[in-house]
């Protein structure tokens, strides 16, 4: 059991793709029991798996499927580096959201400032980073890379399959468990964004759960919240959800956010705010500023308060 083996191993696998075509199946998927699915973390879990170093249980007992999840379990327990070796994990930020789009294996170094790398990588392929059903060694930019990770499994007095400590369950209350709730909102789960972890809420993450093929545990672990991180950032959310309770904050884009600045347009005497779908500094301070004069909690964050004060509905 070596690094070297686990490049080896995933050498031997450069060319390998999906059959038949788009269909995200492949013998990977068939062995990690969710055949069909992407991919790309699958395939990295069965590297490991065939190299002798079993990844640790994090969104099953065979490894990970989630990227987020994965990065999510391995910042919690310590294993970020910035110094990756051959064989460690690397998890990639397309677009400087914060949610982790796809994974590899690092292989090497590509040039002396570090600024470049090769990456065995499954379900990849040119012209199709996350989604092109081929096994590739693919050359990558540092500056597209959200973290290197080194398994546990690498690690020679690591224990295997151990538990999270930090979790988010029945009973809890407060902002963690309200930014939890708002993600299964968005998600379209029947749930009330109150900061109270009830049974209902353990009755959404243990439904949650058995659709991801995840123990149904009713407890939040990171693994789980990287999840569901993972899917709402894949899941655009129509206007109706965020109108009817959801909250709009700055850094968030699309519809919802042109509804917003059109109904702020609309109740001033001139434009004040750019119709664009941003939700940028220029909209953060002008709601600030209507919410204070309409004597509401003046945080730039659009709630169903702020909504009924713009009169927006659902639609």
């Amino acid at each position: 059991m070596s690094r070297k083996t686990i490049i080896t191993t995933a050498a031997a696998e450069n060319g390998v793709k999906e059959s038949p075509a788009n269909s995200n199946k492949t013998k990977y998927g068939e062995w990690y029991g969710l055949n069909g699915e992407k991919w790309c973390a699958i395939f990295v879990s069965w590297v490991y798996n065939n190299a002798g170093n079993p990844l640790e249980k994090i969104d099953s007992a065979n490894g990970y499927q989630s990227c987020q999840s994965g990065y999510n379990f391995w910042k919690s327990k310590n294993r970020l580096t910035k110094n990756p070796q051959p064989g460690d994990i690397v998890l990639y930020d397309w677009t400087g959201d914060g949610h982790c789009d796809h994974t590899g294996i690092f292989a090497a170094w590509l040039d002396a400032a570090k600024t470049k790398f090769s990456a065995w990588e499954g379900n990849t392929a040119q012209g199709n980073d996350s989604d092109g059903g081929q096994v590739m060694l693919r050359q990558r930019s540092a500056a597209l890379v959200k973290a290197f990770a080194v398994p546990l499994a690498l690690d020679a007095n690591s224990v295997a399959n151990i538990t999270n400590d930090d979790v988010i369950k029945k009973g809890d209350s407060g902002a963690d468990v309200t930014s939890i709730q708002k993600l299964f909102y968005d998600l379209h789960f029947n749930i009330v964004v109150d900061g109270i972890f009830s049974t209902a809420t353990e009755n959404i993450v243990k439904e949650f759960q058995q659709k991801h093929s995840l123990d149904q545990t009713g407890i939040v672990t990171p693994v789980v919240l990287g999840m569901m991180e993972e899917e709402t950032s894949l899941s655009p959310v129509p206007v109706k959800r965020f109108t009817s309770g959801s909250f709009i904050k700055k850094g968030d884009s699309g519809a919802a956010v042109l509804l917003i600045q059109k109904a702020l347009n609309g109740k001033a005497a001139k434009k004040t705010v750019a119709e664009d779908g941003v939700f940028g500094s220029g909209t953060f301070n002008v709601i600030k500023k209507f919410q204070a004069k309409k004597r509401l909690t003046a945080d730039g964050v659009v709630g169903p308060e702020t909504f009924a004060a713009l009169g927006i509905k659902d639609v």
